[in-house]
């Protein structure tokens, strides 16, 4: 139900995961089974535990996150709609509204940072679930270079092919907004309602930007809530 890993040594850890049990298997026998070093093993499962999946005690055993399996999409790790559709239960579909070439001038309704004058592709694509409207999103995505560039694609391809950027972090700002009249009729509702609002800015190592977007959801059916997983500090 998760996009595979950068990491090989974590998607193999996460395949060995049981939630019906407290505990992990050991370093060693983590090791053993992944075919990894006790190193890697060690590194993995510290990235595991700052992303909410483990918790880890000096002396004990590594336990595992049972909840995880039940809250739903993480909005503090990529992922892409439709899959995320499809593995709650539902059947995805995407819709290019438009998709336009144009240069950036100023406006009130900017929510990019990018300087006047910048080339980019405008994308504005809808996912249903079920054939229900559920998410909008209005995508900016920079062109440095000649590409032909198919706007069904993710955002994220869509940067590399159109500016060579590899995006390496995403920042984002979630606001509560009324929904406006061209993206109310586009997800078939009514102006005013309120909904979540999140917008994203995409960039690489460099801190190039590869992308800007913004992104309004209706009300989500089960399994789809957006959820955050937090590391608790005490002491």
């Amino acid at each position: 139900m998760r996009a595979p890993d950068q990491d090989p040594v974590i998607d193999r850890i996460l395949a060995l995961w049981n939630t019906d049990d407290h505990t992990l298997p050991s370093e060693p026998r983590l090791a053993e089974l992944t075919g990894a070093s006790r190193a890697s093993v060690r590194e993995a499962l510290i990235r595991l535990e700052e992303r909410g999946y483990v918790h880890r005690t000096q002396g004990t055993r590594t336990t595992a996150n049972r909840r995880l399996p039940e809250v739903g999409r993480r909005i503090d790790e990529q992922f892409d709609h439709s899959l995320s559709i499809r593995a709650a239960g539902y059947e995805p579909r995407l819709q290019v509204v438009s998709a336009e070439r144009r240069t950036l001038a100023s406006a009130p309704s900017r929510f990019d940072d990018l300087p006047d004058g910048t080339e980019v592709l405008r994308t504005v694509k809808m996912w249903s679930v079920d054939d229900r409207p559920y998410a909008l999103a209005e995508d900016l995505i920079p062109v440095t270079r000649e590409a032909d560039l198919d706007p069904h694609l993710p955002v994220f391809d869509l940067a590399e092919a159109g500016n060579s950027v590899q995006v390496a972090w995403e920042t984002m700002w979630v606001d509560a907004v009324a929904l406006d009249a061209e993206r109310a009729e586009a997800l078939q509702t009514r102006p005013g309602l309120p909904v979540i609002e999140m917008t994203y800015c995409g960039y690489g190592a460099d801190d190039r930007v590869g992308y800007w977007s913004r992104e309004v959801q209706l009300p989500a059916p089960a399994g789809l809530r957006n959820a955050l997983i937090r590391r608790v500090h005490r002491g």
